[in-house]
C-alpha cells in the first residue's frame, strides 16, 4: 500500500502520525459504518451493474465486517482542508479494489475518523472531503 500527501501541506511525520493515530485506529463505529457502506455498494453493483459477475465464494452473502476480506486498499491520499489551512483535522481518500468491481475501483472518503462516503473512483481529492460552501462567509 502506498500513501501520498503534499509536502507543502504537511511533513512526513505528520502524515504518518495521521495514518497511525487516525486511520489505523478507527473506532468500532467507523469500521462498522465503512463496512455498511461497502456492503451497500457491493449489493448495488452486483444487483444493478454486474448481475452475472463471477462471484468469490461468500461474497454475495457478506454483510457487516465479513466484507473486509473482499476489499484491498491500494493507496491512501492524505489532505488538509483546502478552504481552511488552519483546520487541524485531516482527511483521506482511500483507493480500494474489490473482488466484485476490480476494473474501476472505489474511493473511501474519511474526514478525521468519520467515514463520509464510499463511491466509484472520481478522483476529486480533498474536494470530496470538504465542502467549499461550509467555509464561505
Amino acid at each position: 500500500m502506498e500513501y501520498h500527501f503534499r509536502e507543502e501541506d504537511m511533513s512526513l511525520e505528520v502524515a504518518e502520525s495521521y495514518i497511525e493515530q487516525g486511520l489505523n485506529a478507527l473506532p468500532d463505529e467507523a469500521i462498522d459504518q465503512l463496512c455498511e457502506k461497502m456492503c451497500a455498494w457491493k449489493d448495488e453493483i452486483l444487483t444493478d451493474t454486474y448481475p452475472n459477475l463471477g462471484r468469490a465464494e461468500g461474497l454475495l452473502e457478506a454483510q457487516g465486517r465479513s466484507i473486509i476480506p473482499f476489499i484491498s486498499i491500494s493507496d491512501i491520499h492524505i489532505y488538509r482542508n483546502p478552504y481552511d489551512p488552519q483546520d487541524p483535522q485531516f482527511g483521506a481518500v482511500l483507493s480500494a479494489g474489490m473482488e466484485w468491481d476490480y476494473e474501476d475501483g472505489i474511493e473511501i472518503m474519511i474526514k478525521g475518523q468519520e467515514v463520509l462516503e464510499v463511491r466509484e473512483f472520481l478522483g476529486y481529492g480533498e474536494h470530496s472531503i470538504w465542502d467549499e460552501d461550509d467555509y464561505r462567509e
